[in-house]
């Protein structure tokens, strides 16, 4: 017996319509955020007044989408609608939806409240936090889309009592028990360990919540390493939401596990790492590839103008990995990120190596992370660079990448006094918390420059970083896009998880001469492609992510039996 058995209340669905490939522009890009399915839900109503197969879909969207974000206040009139439309539900699931539908949404008024909250929640002043808490979560209207507000920040903070205060601070509403119990369980999920998580998963009523409780506890079974009754409980939650693009990608790979790679390829592997300043921290990232298995992979490390005593970090690593396996080159000056890649991959004996995997100063690397990159690579010679998912580096790991896609619309002429935005990158975990939606391996157009395999035969076909971006910012991503009009397209392995120091998902401010350079990039990339390179881009991308889902969906339909 599954004790994560989703609930059969939803109409049936096949997995893959063509509606969904016709009419929705963005629909394989991924539905892991709120935001992505409150964009899916209108344009699926209207289909399903004349498509059934649409309007099952939607019914099982709303459901969901409910069950997965139930304070996010974008969703709540599609879930009214499906109640009216026929989602056949409990009467106290009914009750419960259209209590959260109810909140009133945070308005102009609230404005100021929030700016104030969005800032707060970036700093370490616990006392002030809990004020702020107490101050607006027990507002006797308005307390539950507050706490939606500032559920996902409480989670960030990394500390548990203060998202557990806010619970006990909220201002419940009559019949709204429910939905403090599964934010109960949210909680459980991201704050405690596995173990303690999954009872506390287990014992929330499978009648209003059984689509994320199957979910979660499949999700928290797989961190305990029950992988038999995790792919059980995901594979019969898929059968009932094959419409999941996240979760075909992640239940696919349940069935087909990555296989790590050839020992022997890490002999064709240059590891290549640069820094400026940022002595203790680059101590950590080198301690944790001192203790993983890099095989026969050499390592160059570039001191990049450093005044601190980075020189003294580099030399004890040439001493710990040995001077046949840590090679250092030391400028005098700070060149920038772009220019430092490219002295590294100048070298010839990085030339010769048919990966060049390139390591941020400020990240810890499992022991594993080498195998699993070149195992996803899998000995193919069309990939330009492959990539993983990188999360904060304290508990709970908020996300701060995964695979990046071009949005397939054309590129948008600038209003007036409006720098151009041509370049529409899909973030698709913007920042979110890791729920483990984005655990899974796919093609895409970019990856995370963070920690990430560079195929050397596309840095032949499309030559090394543009300097233009110096000293950084978007000169991983115009690389990649380099690399996917010569054919070259990236590869995302989700499953590896790199822990990143210092890009925290709260630490979003920044001053005003960073915000400055960050626009300044953005506009010589928007810039620097046609409209036709922008537009092929855009195609081949789309044409990539529809295949694998299609043939990734074919694959499930055919092991689990469900009709298509």
């Amino acid at each position: 017996m599954n004790r994560f058995a989703a609930p059969r209340i939803l109409p049936p669905c096949a997995p893959v319509q063509p509606e969904f490939e016709r009419h929705f522009s963005g629909w394989h890009l991924g539905m892991g955020l709120a935001q992505s399915l409150a964009g899916f839900l209108p344009g699926l109503f209207k289909l399903g007044a004349e498509k059934p197969g649409c309007k099952s879909a939607a019914l099982g969207m709303a459901l969901w989408a409910f069950q997965a974000h139930p304070l996010a206040p974008g969703l709540a009139p599609w879930e009214v609608r499906a109640l009216k439309e026929g989602l056949r539900v409990g009467e106290q699931t009914a009750r419960t939806m259209l209590l959260a539908a109810s909140a009133p949404p945070l308005g102009q008024e609230d404005a100021e409240a929030m700016d104030a909250w969005f800032d707060l929640a970036r700093q370490d002043d616990r006392s002030l936090i809990l004020r702020f808490l107490a101050a607006v979560l027990k507002h006797p209207e308005k307390g539950l889309s507050w706490l939606g507000h500032v559920w996902q920040d409480c989670i960030h903070l990394g500390i548990p009592e203060i998202s557990a205060a806010a619970l006990d601070m909220t201002a419940w509403p009559h019949g709204s028990e429910p939905i403090r119990q599964r934010m109960k369980a949210d909680r459980a999920f991201h704050c405690l360990p596995p173990g303690e998580a999954l009872d506390a998963v287990e014992a929330l009523g499978p009648g209003a919540w059984g689509l994320w409780r199957a979910y979660a506890g499949g999700e928290l079974l797989l961190r305990l390493g029950k992988k038999g009754e995790a792919k059980s409980a995901l594979a019969g939650l898929w059968m009932a939401v094959p419409w999941h693009v996240n979760l075909t990608l992640k239940v696919h790979d349940l069935f087909n596990p990555p296989k790590p790679g050839d020992p022997a390829d890490t002999a064709e592997t240059a590891i290549l790492v640069y820094s400026w300043n940022k002595a203790d921290l680059l101590a950590d990232t080198l301690e944790s590839l001192l203790a993983s298995d890099i095989g026969r992979a050499r390592v160059f490390a570039l001191n990049n103008g450093s005044t601190d005593h980075t020189a003294d970090v580099l030399d004890k690593a040439r001493q710990a990995f040995g001077p046949d396996r840590f090679h250092i080159e030391t400028l005098p000056v700070n060149v920038g990120a772009p220019a430092a890649r490219n002295w590294l991959l100048s070298l010839d004996e990085v030339k010769a190596a048919k990966w060049a995997a390139f390591l941020d100063d400020d990240i810890n690397l499992p022991p594993d992370w080498l195998l699993t990159l070149l195992g996803a690579a899998g000995g193919r010679d069309d990939i330009g660079a492959v990539g993983c998912r990188i999360t904060g580096a304290v508990p709970p790991y908020g996300l701060q990448s995964a695979d990046y896609n071009l949005f397939p619309t054309p590129p948008a002429q600038p209003g007036p006094n409006e720098l151009p935005n041509r370049v529409q990158v899909f973030d698709n975990c913007a920042g979110s918390l890791d729920t483990g939606l984005f655990t899974y391996s796919r093609p895409c157009l970019s990856v995370s420059g963070c920690c990430h395999l560079v195929s050397m035969a596309s840095i032949a076909k499309t030559g090394g970083f543009d300097l233009r971006y110096t000293p950084s910012q978007f000169d991983d991503l115009d690389r990649d896009l380099r690399a996917g009009l010569a054919g070259m397209p990236a590869l995302y392995a989700g499953h590896l998880a790199i822990r990143h120091v210092q890009h925290s998902s709260l630490a979003r401010s920044r001053t005003a001469a960073q915000i400055g350079q960050v626009l300044g990039n953005k506009f010589k990339l928007d810039a620097k492609y046609s409209d036709e390179e922008l537009a092929r881009l855009a195609s081949a991308n789309r044409a990539l992510l529809w295949d694998d889902l299609k043939r990734k969906s074919g694959f499930l339909v055919d092991r689990l039996g469900l009709s298509a």
